[in-house]
Parts: C-alpha cells; sequence; structure tokens
C-alpha cells in the first residue's frame, strides 16, 4: 500500500515537474524580446551619443549589462574582429547561432536578420532609424508572445498535474 501511495506520489510529482517546465519556457521569449528592445535602445545611445564603432557598441553592450540576450552582441564582436568580416554578416552568423538559444521563433529570427542587413552600410540617421524600426517590430512579437505565454503557461500547469493525476487514477 505504501509502494502505490509512493509511486503514486513520484507519478504526480514527475507530471507535474514537466508542466511547471513547460510553462517557465513560455516566460523566455518574451522576457528576450523585451531584452533586446533594451539592448537595441543602448545601441542607439552607443551609436548617436559616443559615436563608438560598431565592433566597441556591441562590446560595451555587451559588457554593461547581464542579459542572456546581450550574446548576440558579444558574438557579434567577436565575429567583427576577424578580417574581411563585415558587421550584417557577423550579426547574420550569431543571429543563426543563437536564436534558438534565446527561446526566439522564426519570425523574430527574421526581424533580427533584417537588421543586420541594414547594420553599418547607412549613415547614422539610417542606422537610428533601422533601430527604431526593429525595436517598434520587436515590440509587436513581443505582445504576441505574451498573449500565448498567458494562454499556454495555465495550461502546461494544469495539464502537468492533471495528466499524473489520470494516470495515477488508471494504474490504480
Amino acid at each position: 500500500m505504501i509502494i502505490k501511495f509512493l509511486g503514486a506520489f513520484v507519478l504526480i510529482s514527475a507530471t507535474s515537474i514537466i508542466g511547471f517546465s513547460l510553462a517557465n519556457d513560455c516566460s523566455k521569449r518574451p522576457r528576450a524580446l523585451r531584452e533586446l528592445q533594451s539592448l537595441l535602445q543602448m545601441l542607439e545611445n552607443e551609436i548617436s551619443y559616443l559615436s563608438n564603432l560598431l565592433s566597441e557598441a556591441f562590446n560595451r553592450i555587451y559588457e554593461g549589462t547581464n542579459s542572456d540576450t546581450a550574446i548576440l552582441f558579444r558574438e557579434t564582436a567577436k565575429k567583427l574582429e576577424t578580417k574581411g568580416v563585415t558587421a550584417d554578416i557577423a550579426w547574420e552568423k550569431s543571429i543563426e547561432e543563437n536564436y534558438q538559444r534565446l527561446s526566439l521563433n522564426k519570425e523574430d529570427k527574421s526581424i533580427l536578420l533584417s537588421f543586420g542587413k541594414m547594420l553599418g552600410n547607412s549613415d547614422l540617421e539610417g542606422q537610428l532609424n533601422n533601430i527604431k524600426l526593429i525595436s517598434s517590430q520587436l515590440k509587436l512579437q513581443e505582445l504576441k508572445a505574451e498573449e500565448m505565454r498567458l494562454k499556454n503557461e495555465k495550461m502546461y500547469r494544469s495539464l502537468g498535474v492533471l495528466s499524473g493525476l489520470a494516470i495515477t487514477i488508471i494504474l490504480f
């Protein structure tokens, strides 16, 4: 009898942990999109007020924050140090290598890649306009991601607990 209760407890706990883990994953994308908007604002400041080179600006942004998404800026800065690599290619490679790790989807990736195409290829005003455009697009993506989070987070938690209870009832 004790073994049955212990087994039921372990089963319900395991499925609940899985459900809560999936629910936690739902909140990663909106957070990453908010962080990216903040980092792009920092990039805008670096470019407009401090007139730093892109590689310097990317390094300063990475060093000035503890955000997970700052890895994109660090990786881009590293790639820019390689001879013959342009800013748009460095940004594109950084996005390709890291977007899934940051819980971004393909729409987010395409927005960030379009930002990279303009990176370093226009004057100061063009760069600033590009940053503002991408920030507004990321804001829309954040709103969509937040809706999905609200919808799915509760479902995953409930599904984890309830599936454990259902399996327990069926087995015992």
